[in-house]
């Protein structure tokens, strides 16, 4: 094999593995790291040193009453802007209610 040849080879093999390593990398962070973590969540869990957090009744049912009390305060607020709707296009005046 000629000097130049293995030059090439050894060019060739050296950006390859300059691609090929970050892409690895990231395929591994990207695609096992949530992996790992859900399992060492669940070890953890059954070795009783971390509680999986999980929602209760209680606090579902808050934040249901405070979306229900946000939305009352919402259709309070149009029934207002009606109203005052209303009274803006309705005639005040007697000289108003002759014209057409």
């Amino acid at each position: 094999m000629e000097w130049w040849a293995v030059k090439d080879l050894i060019i060739t093999a050296a950006v390859s593995l300059a691609i090929l390593i970050p892409i690895t990398g990231l395929t591994l962070r990207l695609g096992l790291k949530p992996f790992l973590n859900d399992l060492a969540e669940i070890r953890a869990a059954k070795q009783g040193r971390v509680e999986v957090a999980r929602d209760t009744e209680a606090d579902r049912l808050s934040r249901i009453e405070n979306q229900i009390d946000s939305l009352e305060s919402a259709v309070r607020m149009l029934t207002e802007v009606v109203q005052f709707d209303r009274q803006l296009k309705s005639p005040t005046r007697e000289g108003d209610q002759a014209q057409p």
